[in-house]
């Protein structure tokens, strides 16, 4: 059994990590256009008061202490369940009715205890709490940056840990490419019209919220708000995930990975998908990984 660090030793630094907050009451319309300006993937949530507090509940199933968050999930997910027609009254509702929940570690608690939290919210985010009011925002970059200085080690090749690529026409829609995701529980589709691009281009969740809310896309919502999500993926800015070689490391990814939050590899040859999670958590849960010694 591997005796993983604890998180005060290979993350002492986090506290001092400035990262931006949302207030609860603030309208979806403002706080979805911040997540596509600032390079994070979730905002934490306070309550609407003179004072920071986070806005928190208990999980009744594990009584985990949960921190309130704003992420691409919440906003698209809003959209998904919100009748077109409501689509305008949406964008002016507060940003605490569409919540993602980002489980607990204590400061002083492990590596493996984190992961363990990532593994059961299925987010790349968690919050730490330490002797500060406001916990720390800890997210799979922290620990990417691990495997990149080669705190973390592990054997695995990139065919070993990479997922499914899921692709779709770019004559589709934004609403049909949301369902695919969401029902396969994924951040970016890769688009099946990518003659001279390698196969590697891709609309992720950052991309689409982008388009819904710039101003032409907020005015296509007030205007005609059946078709604000229905608008084609090929009028949609897209990006270009890095080619990797399939028998490059866990380690070796982490260096190619970009510092965007969708950014990603597909391997050369499997045609593979390597996010972030892939790299951090596929090691841990088959138990190849080890740490250095100092």
């Amino acid at each position: 059994m591997i005796e993983s660090p604890r998180i005060d030793s290979i993350l002492p630094d986090i506290f001092t990590v400035t990262r931006p907050i949302i207030q609860g009451t603030s309208a979806l319309l403002v706080s979805a256009n911040l997540l596509h300006l600032d390079n994070a993937s979730m905002f934490p949530i306070v309550e609407a008061s003179s004072k920071i507090v986070p806005l928190t509940r208990l999980d009744p199933h594990t009584g985990m202490k949960m921190y309130a968050s704003l992420g691409g999930y919440s906003v698209l997910g809003a959209i998904l369940r919100t009748d077109p027609q409501d689509y305008p009254k949406l964008l002016w509702r507060h940003c605490e009715d569409f919540p993602i929940w980002r489980g607990t570690v204590k400061f002083s608690d492990t590596l493996s205890d984190l992961l363990k939290v990532f593994d059961a919210t299925k987010l790349g985010d968690a919050a730490v709490e330490g002797s500060r009011d406001f916990p720390a925002l800890v997210t799979l970059q922290e620990i990417l940056l691990l495997h990149r200085s080669n705190t973390i080690k592990s054997t695995l090749r990139v065919s070993e840990i990479g997922s499914e690529m899921v692709t779709i026409s770019p004559d589709r829609t934004i609403m049909d490419a949301l369902k695919i995701m969401f029902q396969k529980r994924i951040r970016r589709i890769f688009l099946s019209d990518n003659e001279g691009t390698g196969g590697n281009s891709f609309i992720s969740d950052r991309h689409i919220i982008r388009f819904l809310f710039s101003p032409m896309g907020l005015e296509r919502s007030q205007k005609d708000p059946t078709n604000w999500v229905n608008a084609k993926l090929l009028t949609i800015e897209r990006s270009q995930a890095k080619i990797v070689h399939d028998g490059r490391t866990v380690n070796q990814a982490a260096m190619e990975m970009g510092d965007r939050v969708d950014d990603c590899l597909v391997c050369e040859n499997s045609r593979k998908v390597v996010t972030r999670w892939d790299i951090v958590m596929k090691p841990w849960k088959s138990n190849d990984y080890s740490f250095a010694q100092n």
